[in-house]
């Protein structure tokens, strides 16, 4: 297949550390060829370095007929709308995290993906091989029937970024930058969410940025979501910014609970450990895990967190389809669905239904 030519809307941190330098070192598939940033001095200095043309005006970069796909790292409550623009202009896109702010935005996006027929790959991305291996294991009934489930993902906050903190220009605090990835995970490897209730609350509302400018926190900074599956599952999910660990060492936990056995995920060490007694894994190195002596280390390829997520959009852009997670879409707008009942649970205190 011919290279893939890209264009990133949104030239803030995470399009730097997760696509452009991914994207250099992929270059026998993939061409970054257009930039767009409504900041233009970064613009045109991320221009200059990457040697690649900015474009101020989104629709500007949109009108470009060797543009393939565009990839939506803005603020969170624009990338709806510059997706659905994309989109209708015959663009295929890959929307990072959160897919939307909004239950409505988010089918709105799967809405026009199916009428233009555009691939649209939405972030929190799960099929990392750990994730797979443990979903391969929960449906092969390696721990039984699962019971209970919890994850947790907690660091000191986005504080090289301001902006993450004030409601005005990201809508949603820590469930969108944090909680989503818990969240997506445990919809991958159990199914759809049937209910939410829980807690958001922002408890360290004054902090100072890397460069000491003082942030006034205007969203939560704290959550804890209290989660349940139509089979009877039932879980926890923590988010916050309020833990004593930088994004490099970040608690970034999974675990779940069966009748038969125990699945630990520790995403920063893409650690996968099989809790398995009296039943020996083959081929699986035998250890002793949280004073479980009848734990495995299950063997997973390595993976870059980024590189990941390329290949994938790669291998499924003329499908669009991706093998090992065809219901991407459907679980997007459940997961964007929690949250948002999540706040209504918070502000109400009642046991919210999902209708997705």
């Amino acid at each position: 297949m011919k290279r893939i030519t890209m264009g990133i809307a949104g030239c803030g941190d995470i399009a730097k550390i997760r696509y452009m330098y991914a994207l250099e070192r992929m270059k026998d598939k993939f061409e970054l060829i257009a930039l767009h940033d409504r900041d233009t001095p970064k613009l045109d200095r991320i221009s200059g370095e990457l040697k690649v043309p900015g474009y101020a005006n989104f629709d500007e970069m949109l009108g470009l007929s060797g543009l393939d796909t565009v990839i939506i790292t803005t603020y969170h409550p624009s990338h709806a709308d510059l997706a659905i623009r994309a989109m209708k202009a015959g663009k295929n896109v890959l929307i990072e995290k959160p897919f939307a702010t909004s239950v409505q935005d988010a089918r709105r996006i799967v809405a026009v993906a199916k009428e233009t027929g555009v691939f649209c790959m939405p972030m929190p991305y799960e099929i990392y091989p750990n994730f797979v291996r443990a979903k391969e294991l929960i449906d092969q009934g390696a721990i039984g029937q699962v019971s209970s489930c919890n994850g947790i993902f907690s660091h000191q906050g986005p504080v090289h970024a301001p902006w993450f903190f004030d409601r005005e220009q990201a809508r949603w605090g820590v469930m969108a930058d944090l909680g989503i990835y818990p969240l997506g995970i445990l919809a991958y490897l159990l199914g759809p969410f049937k209910a939410v209730s829980g807690k958001v609350e922002t408890l360290c509302p004054e902090r100072k940025s890397l460069s000491g400018e003082a942030i006034h926190g205007t969203v939560e900074d704290n959550a804890v979501a209290f989660l349940e599956w139509e089979n009877g599952v039932l879980g926890t999910i923590t988010a916050n910014w309020c833990t004593a660990a930088d994004k490099s060492g970040c608690i970034y936990l999974i675990t779940v609970y069966g009748t038969k056995g125990i699945i630990y995920l520790n995403m920063l060490a893409h650690e996968l450990i099989l809790y398995s007694p009296g039943k020996p894994v083959s081929g699986a190195k035998k250890i002793n895990y949280l004073g479980f002596e009848e734990s495995y280390i299950i063997d997973v390829p390595p993976y870059d967190d980024h590189a990941n997520i390329l290949q994938s959009y790669y291998d499924a852009h003329d499908t669009h389809v991706i093998p090992e997670d065809p219901g991407l879409l459907a679980r997007q707008i459940n997961i964007i669905e929690a949250i948002e009942k999540l706040y209504l649970s918070s502000d109400t205190g009642k046991y919210i239904l999902l209708e997705n």
